[in-house]
């Protein structure tokens, strides 16, 4: 539910703006993440603290009709009328109008049948493939490290409900921290930077539960690399939105995600286990790993971000690896 949300909501913003929206709608799970602790420790009896979030559900039902869909998934289902509505109504809260033209572009778009290919889309070139596979490492292994935490927090804290609520806490940096730095440096090396931290974070516990140092120094390193891990998927969320064409987009995260569920049923193996040092050396091995990988991925800040199957399989070719700040492309620069 939250991927679809952010999807959509990155569709619709211009590339100016899509790191705020990412934050803005990442640091709500900060806050449902306190909440969940705090709501927890007031209802301790389980019954009562799912059938709060169950109904907390029913809000979002309240909000939907203010929700466009996506204009061009609208135009691809041959709803060419739904699709300029949208448009118009994107053009009147900007203050601009829409040209006269875009009917007939909305129509052309509707038209195109290149790109529906469904999940097999994904192996239509190696650039994808690649693409695709680094992002499904790096979401597997940054949702396992986010939850193991969470998973852990009983063995590595006197009070749980209090360090998932200082777990939550630290994610609204993390997401802010995305939203700086991938805006002034780029989604590349932040991605690199978040993993490298998340991995340093996991040897300082590893060494603090080797020397017997529990208490606050274990809250705060639980803290720190709460505030990485998140960091690290926001800034994976960003990239993978940003890579993949519009006709692609929400097939990619549902195999993300679930090959990440799939990682994720390893969580109990890996935390639970009788050596508490041992999961944090493993996950700390899977950052570095994942910050080596994600190194690789194209740049997408600043660039005119691929539409097509076709963009895709050449975005990003000719980047330098060993860039720092991301310079506009030429097309992107003209407009």
């Amino acid at each position: 539910m939250v991927e679809s949300v952010l999807s959509v909501g990155l569709e619709l913003t211009d590339v100016k703006h899509r790191t705020v929206i990412n934050c803005c709608a990442c640091c709500s799970t900060a806050a449902g993440v306190m909440l969940a602790g705090l709501v927890s420790w007031a209802l301790p009896n389980w019954k009562y603290s799912v059938s709060f979030a169950a109904l907390s559900c029913f809000a979002l039902f309240f909000f939907f009709r203010w929700f466009p869909e996506s204009p061009r998934w609208l135009a691809c289902r041959g709803r060419e009328q739904e699709a300029l509505a949208v448009v118009r109504r994107i053009a009147a809260t900007n203050g601009s109008t829409v040209p006269p033209f875009a009917l007939q572009v909305i129509q052309t778009v509707g038209k195109s049948k290149t790109d529906r290919r469904g999940f097999l889309s994904i192996f239509s070139s190696f650039n994808l493939v690649r693409n695709t596979t680094v992002l499904v490492i790096a979401s597997s292994v940054h949702l396992l490290a986010m939850y193991s935490l969470v998973i852990a927090v009983s063995r590595l804290s006197a009070n749980p409900f209090l360090g998932i609520v200082a777990q939550g806490l630290a994610k609204l940096p993390g997401h802010f921290m995305v939203n700086y730095f991938a805006a002034r440096f780029g989604r590349r090396w932040s991605s690199v930077g978040s993993a490298l931290l998340a991995a340093l974070a996991s040897l300082l516990i590893f060494c603090l539960l080797t020397e017997h140092i529990e208490g606050a120094a274990i809250v705060m390193a639980t803290m720190l690399m709460q505030f990485s891990t998140v960091a690290g998927i926001g800034m994976v969320n960003l990239q993978s939105i940003e890579l993949h064409p519009t006709c692609l987009r929400q097939i990619a995260a549902c195999v993300e995600f679930a090959v990440a569920g799939i990682s994720m049923s390893s969580l109990p193996y890996l935390v639970l286990m009788d050596d508490k040092r041992i999961p944090f050396a493993i996950l700390c091995a899977l950052e570095l790993m994942v910050a080596f990988s994600v190194s690789f991925l194209p740049e997408s800040a600043l660039q005119r971000l691929p539409e097509t199957l076709r963009d895709v399989a050449v975005f990003g070719r000719g980047q330098p690896y060993w860039s720092w700040k991301p310079k506009p492309a030429l097309q992107y620069a003209t407009g």
